[in-house]
């Protein structure tokens, strides 16, 4: 895990100070100009919100449903620019993350010759550490251009925690059922290896807007845009396939209703205010537009 962070945090600063580098030149900026002589690198702040749901394919396909959770989720990004209508960015991202489900479990076998129904609730509290690198593609070269983004996701799961619920159903399937909460019980589980998966990848897409905020001798850009990311890899780990991992007993989410693959998937909404990294000319002749 040390070493993972390492990684991170020296690609963070490798990206950065080539960056750095280029706060060379002075940045030409007015108000009337469509396409001034723009910085190549730009460094953002962002902020938003996601929101996450673990998707299922297999097993005994069991019908289940989601709420809606949301979290927020913010971090740094900076941006390289390839030409005029093309970038690639690094993007360092902490994220709050939180998914439930619910589903019926029916004719469960409680003992010798019964079986009854149960209502199964799960919840999962958790940190991420979000790695990505989009690449752009800004649709015009005005003041607002809006664009399109593609690129890998590295998924870094942090600590939390999982609470398992199931509660017996009385009467299933008729006008009569209830819930009997007096046969209640609930799993709460700390997040580790052998419940989730310690680290994935995936693919994030999205679109959005970017707005130019011209000053007498500066600029900064905005950007609002909305994306899509699923993991590509199998998300259950093989103490779960296997049935081998801990604390999986009573309330259990992992049972053979659910068992097949995986895939964290997530959408996020995003702001991010960005710096463009060159020097600004000090002159008498700046408000004159004059750079070199």
């Amino acid at each position: 895990m040390k070493k993972i962070f390492a990684i991170l945090i020296l690609s963070l600063a490798v990206f950065g100070n080539d960056a750095m580098a280029q706060f060379r030149k002075p940045l030409q900026s007015s108000s009337n100009r469509v396409n001034p002589n723009e910085a190549k690198y730009n460094i953002g702040l962002v902020g938003g919100v996601t929101m996450t749901q673990w998707v299922h394919f297999g097993g005994t396909k069991t019908q289940y449903n989601h709420t809606f959770n949301f979290g927020p989720t913010a971090g740094l990004s900076i941006e390289r620019m390839i030409n005029k209508t093309t970038s690639v960015s690094l993007e360092g991202l902490f994220a709050m993350r939180n998914t439930q489900l619910s589903y019926d479990v029916t004719n469960f076998p409680t003992g010798l010759f019964q079986n009854d129904d149960f209502y199964r609730q799960y919840n999962a509290d958790y940190q991420e550490v979000n790695v990505q690198v989009p690449v752009t593609f800004y649709l015009s070269n005005g003041n607002i251009r809006p664009y399109v983004f593609v690129g890998p996701r590295f998924s870094l799961p942090l600590s939390g925690k999982m609470i398992w619920k199931k509660t017996k159903i009385e009467g299933y399937g008729t006008p009569e059922q209830h819930y009997d909460e007096t046969q209640t019980t609930i799993d709460t589980v700390e997040m580790n290896a052998q419940n989730l998966r310690s680290w994935n990848v995936g693919i994030v897409a999205g679109a959005g807007v970017l707005f130019k905020l011209n000053m007498n001798n500066y600029y900064f850009l905005l950007k609002v845009d909305a994306s899509a990311h699923a993991a590509v890899i199998n998300s259950f780990t093989k103490e779960e396939i296997n049935g081998e991992a801990t604390n999986v007993i009573g309330a259990a989410y992992i049972d053979p209703y659910l068992l097949g693959m995986r895939f964290n998937t997530d959408a996020t909404v995003k702001l991010t205010f960005m710096f463009p990294l060159k020097k600004q000319l000090k002159g008498a002749c700046m408000k004159w537009g004059e750079y070199d």
